[in-house]
């Protein structure tokens, strides 16, 4: 499948969720690493989608501190909107989820020898991701692995807490 053909069949599944749909929201910090990106620190918002069973929208927004090299400064963001189906598993305490979405990445990169010569750049990508959710009586821990194609273009490794 051509990934510009994946890219428009999430964005049209992400907007076909009509927002009143939503349901129970949780909200929390989360930490990630990325294979190209290094740390990021970030939010994440998720909804349960009343309108489709075992399914949640993800959304996200992340900012990643690189490695800047002896001469550049970068900085970079990203935006995720995701699809997640939670799988039911019978007499656990966990909670696995896999899903689809899509990926907003922004960088920056200034170089500090020759001004001017940096650069800005916005990409498109599509994301791929599992994870595991972990609920506890007033918080929900959860860790997830996520690669994103085109855009960020790498696998980062996130956890967090939901509240």
């Amino acid at each position: 499948m051509h990934i510009r053909s994946m890219i428009i069949g999430a964005a049209a599944l992400l907007t076909a969720v009509p927002a009143t749909a939503f349901g129970q929201v949780s909200l929390g910090p989360e930490l990630s690493f990325g294979g190209d990106t290094d740390l990021g620190v970030g939010g994440r918002v998720v909804a349960n989608v009343e309108s489709l069973n075992h399914w949640d929208f993800v959304g996200t927004f992340d900012v990643w501190f690189p490695d800047d090299g002896p001469n550049n400064d970068i900085s970079a963001w990203e935006a995720n909107g995701n699809l997640a189906y939670n799988f039911l598993i019978q007499d656990t305490s966990i909670f696995p989820y896999a899903g689809a979405g899509l990926n907003i990445f922004h960088v920056s990169v200034d170089n500090n020898e020759s001004p001017g010569n940096g650069f800005d750049d916005t990409d498109l990508g599509l994301n791929l991701f599992g994870g595991i959710k972990f609920p506890a009586s007033s918080v929900t821990p959860f860790v997830e692995v996520r690669a994103v194609l085109e855009g960020a273009d790498q696998v980062a490794v996130t956890g967090g807490i939901l509240f």
